[in-house]
């Protein structure tokens, strides 16, 4: 009931069903929580499989963001320190003279993925690029690849914070829909089927009851109907000898009257 055919038929060993009177009402309800049921581990399989999907993407992309960062890293730290040898004053000059416009600016923008919101961030250079006259005196070329390559490594940082955020939000929604899957599959449907075969049983032995008791009302009737039948027929026999019985005792006396008088005539005759 309400399943796919390449799904597996529930274990319902030791299952507990839930508290209800058997009913027709209730058999209903039960079978509209089963029908919900399956539909959400229906979702919750279709969301953990889009959030696995997008799991495995964002695992190759940090895996190719993370790929050589620590050797860029160092580039990166070695072009710094060749930059403060060529100009020494390079910190003192980059902490006092920083600007009230910035560089780079990060927009945060929202993707949804299956019902899960995913963090985007979007990296924009201005036109005004900073410190424009460092370096002129000397080393502006080293100095130059070294804004070049912290440039980099900062947009790299910035990839990386989204997809690690991305990651942990596509984790935890994968999780919660795979255990709320579990949950449906093992523990709610298993009960539910058992319910409703609780209340389908209950109800076909109340409908034998029923036809149990239809049947011993119905022998009843038709014994209490024999039973009169018998007593009219009885009557009506009983009836039809009376009229019988009388005729028979007044036909006796008249037989003896007539004997009588015919005596009497004999006698009568004897004395002439």
């Amino acid at each position: 009931m309400f399943k796919d055919d390449d799904e597996e038929e529930e274990n319902t060993f030791g299952v507990t069903r839930y508290p209800c009177m058997p009913s027709l009402v209730a058999l209903q309800q039960m079978r509209n929580r089963l029908h919900l049921a399956f539909l959400g581990r229906k979702l919750m399989k279709w969301t953990a499989l889009a959030t696995g999907r997008e799991l495995r993407r964002l695992a190759g992309e940090l895996y190719e963001v993370y790929q050589g960062f620590g050797e860029d890293l160092r580039n990166a730290f070695i072009l710094l320190a060749r930059s403060r040898y060529f100009y020494p004053q390079l910190n003192y000059i980059v902490t006092e003279n920083i600007d009230r416009k910035a560089g780079v600016v990060v927009q945060q923008s929202a993707k949804t993925v299956s019902g899960v919101k995913i963090v985007q961030f979007e990296i924009f250079e201005t036109e005004y690029p900073p410190y424009a006259h460092l370096g002129i005196e000397k080393g502006g070329q080293t100095i130059l690849e070294t804004k070049k390559a912290w440039l980099d490594l900062l947009k790299r940082l910035i990839m990386m914070m989204q997809l690690r955020a991305s990651f942990l939000m596509v984790e935890l929604a994968n999780k919660n829909a795979t255990k709320k899957s579990n949950v449906l599959a093992k523990i709610v449907i298993p009960r539910l089927n058992v319910t409703s075969y609780y209340i389908l049983a209950e109800l076909e032995e109340k409908e034998r009851e029923e036809v149990f008791r239809l049947k011993r009302v119905k022998q009843k009737k038709d014994m209490e109907k024999k039973m009169d039948e018998d007593k009219r027929r009885q009557l009506s026999d009983d009836n039809k000898l009376k009229p019988a019985q009388s005729r028979s005792r007044e036909l006796v006396p008249s037989r003896t009257k007539s004997k009588e008088s015919g005596s009497l005539a004999v006698i009568k005759k004897e004395d002439n």
